[in-house]
Parts: C-alpha cells; sequence; structure tokens
C-alpha cells in the first residue's frame, strides 16, 4: 500500500510504503481462537474415549498455528518512508511502532542529493523473479517496496519520477 502526502509548512513530500496488511493482531488472534475452540473440544472428547494422544498433537498444531500468525504479523509491520524536500531525498526503513516508540526512528536512514537521485525499476530476470526498485545517487542505492507486486512497484516508480521532476 503507498500513500502520498505533502507538509504545507516545510514543501516536502513524503511517500509511505507498507505492505498490504489483511488482519490486524487483534483479528488474527480472534482466528486463532475461532480454531481453538472446535480443535479442543474434539479432541477433548476424544481423549475422553481413549485416544489421549491426539491432546499433545492438538496443542502442537495451535502452538505451530500461533508462531506463523506472529511471524507474518511482525512481517506485515514494515513500513518505508521516502521524503523528498527541495535538496535531499531521505529514506527511511523499519518497522511502524504503534502507540509505544520507545525504540524511536527508523532501523535504516539514507539520504541522497535531490539532485543526483535516479528511480529505477529493474526488468525481471526470469518468470518467477520480481521486478526491483531503486532509488539512490553516487554509486548508492536502495532498494525500496521490496513487498510491493510488480505493478504497485511500477506506480511507484512512476509517482516518485514525478515528485522527483516537479
Amino acid at each position: 500500500m503507498v500513500t502520498s502526502d505533502s507538509c504545507p509548512d516545510t514543501q516536502v513530500r513524503r511517500v509511505v510504503i507498507r505492505p498490504n496488511r489483511s488482519l490486524s493482531w487483534r483479528q488474527s488472534m480472534v482466528f486463532l481462537g475461532a480454531i481453538s475452540v472446535p480443535l479442543l473440544l474434539i479432541s477433548g472428547v476424544l481423549a475422553v474415549r481413549g485416544y489421549w494422544l491426539i491432546l499433545p498433537f492438538a496443542g502442537l498444531e495451535l502452538a505451530a498455528l500461533f508462531a506463523c500468525i506472529y511471524v507474518v504479523s511482525h512481517a506485515a509491520q514494515r513500513c518505508e518512508v521516502v521524503s523528498i524536500s527541495a535538496s535531499v531525498v531521505t529514506v527511511e526503513k523499519g518497522r511502524a511502532r504503534g502507540r509505544c516508540a520507545e525504540g524511536g526512528g527508523p532501523d535504516e536512514r539514507t539520504e541522497f542529493a535531490r539532485g543526483w537521485v535516479r528511480v529505477e525499476l529493474t526488468t525481471a530476470t526470469g518468470h518467477w523473479y520480481p521486478r526491483r526498485l531503486w532509488i539512490g545517487a553516487s554509486g548508492r542505492r536502495v532498494e525500496i517496496g521490496g513487498f510491493l507486486i510488480d505493478d504497485e512497484k511500477a506506480d511507484l516508480a512512476a509517482e516518485l519520477h514525478k515528485l522527483l521532476s516537479a
């Protein structure tokens, strides 16, 4: 998901890039609960009938499902911000920190002189490989939007070209 806005006070244009997130953490836990209740009821009934070995495997299944939900939710917190001012283009990468931002700031920050910045959308090297979007200047470059699909990368490249030429 790509959103663009401008700060009228400072004349800075920002492009915020985030992965598409279908469920929030709370919704994911509701989903886990909806799966857990029938699984535990059925495995409890079977355990009472003498098939007690089903209970540990049901627990392992729930633990594996929770681990998968956690990994996907954690990966969906990625965020990239491209700020374009009159003289500097800044690329910041990190994770959305929500309400408690004790870490503060991005994990990675790269600045380029605006006059030299190039946006490059490479072609796919094979059928299974996605295109890559690079922004950089003076021999340094940073990949952005690695989690976007090819059409979104092409739209983002066109928008960045438009913002940089303005």
